[in-house]
């Protein structure tokens, strides 16, 4: 699918709202904080989204202002590196994406998506022996599959620490990071085999924006990893998220609300 085809996860809406949730916030008390009314707020939320007003919610939530008011023309300039196969099965607007890490007739999967029958039948059409599956977090929609795989090797976030590294069959190196916050455990993988960095990530990060969290303490163990786990990474990282269009860190850096600098 050409990139331009490939919608976001979230639009303005969203992230106003994941980041509200986050922080326990009400429509009253947010409205109180940006000395707006509350229809200017529900205007926003609705999708009427007039730039000084969100600028003062943007402020008012600690987000990145000029990433919220330009997400709506937002499409990340992100291509898989060869070897890097994105594979999408029904779940939202946007799907939910696997993942494969293929070199020398070995692979490496990650999540199963709702339906693992075009995983599988990737694997068997390019002739790859599957070396392991890695699970980025339990939601189900990530895991759906997974009884398809019961002679494989499957890794759970649970079974890895942070910053553990294993050598792949191709002698490269998988480092397990820390993305936890959407739902704990959770887990990036870092792969430094192809001709730039990859990193799987789960729900963690999103194309301009990133996953739900349940509760005020979550969102801010989300934010921490985030961005002291995975910003911090090269910015040439091609970041693969569970939903919606492959990013970069440097992207991400500019063009997250929740992530952005400015």
């Amino acid at each position: 699918m050409p990139l331009s085809h490939i919608p976001l996860e979230d639009d303005v809406c969203d992230v106003i709202g994941k980041a509200m949730h986050g922080l326990d916030l009400s429509l009253a008390q947010l409205a109180k904080i940006t000395n707006l009314p509350e229809g200017d707020i529900n205007a926003a939320l609705t999708g009427q989204h007039d730039a000084d007003i969100l600028k003062q919610i943007a402020i008012s939530l600690q987000l990145s202002p000029s990433a919220l008011i330009g997400l709506p023309s937002y499409q990340p300039k992100a291509s898989a590196p060869d070897g890097l196969v994105r594979i999408v099965s029904p779940f939202g607007h946007a799907g939910v994406n696997a993942y494969i890490i293929s070199m020398g007739g070995h692979a490496l999967a990650f999540d199963t998506g709702t339906d693992p029958a075009p995983l599988i039948e990737y694997l068997e059409q390019h002739q790859l022996v599957l070396d392991a599956l890695y699970i980025t977090h339990r939601h189900h929609d990530h895991i759906a599959g997974i009884q398809s795989f019961d002679k494989t090797r499957i890794i759970y976030p649970e079974d890895t620490q942070h910053g553990q590294t294993e050598k792949t069959c191709s002698g490269n190196k998988l480092t397990a990071i820390d993305v936890s916050g959407h739902i704990h455990p959770a887990r990036a993988y870092h792969y430094d085999g192809l001709s730039v960095p990859v990193c799987i990530i789960g729900d963690s990060v999103f194309a301009g924006s990133m996953g739900k969290s349940p509760n005020s303490e979550s969102y801010k163990l989300a934010l921490k990893t985030a961005k002291e786990n995975l910003m911090t990474l090269s910015s040439n990282t091609v970041l693969c998220p569970g939903h919606g269009p492959l990013t970069t860190v440097g992207l991400e850096k500019v063009h997250n609300a929740f992530l952005g600098l400015n």
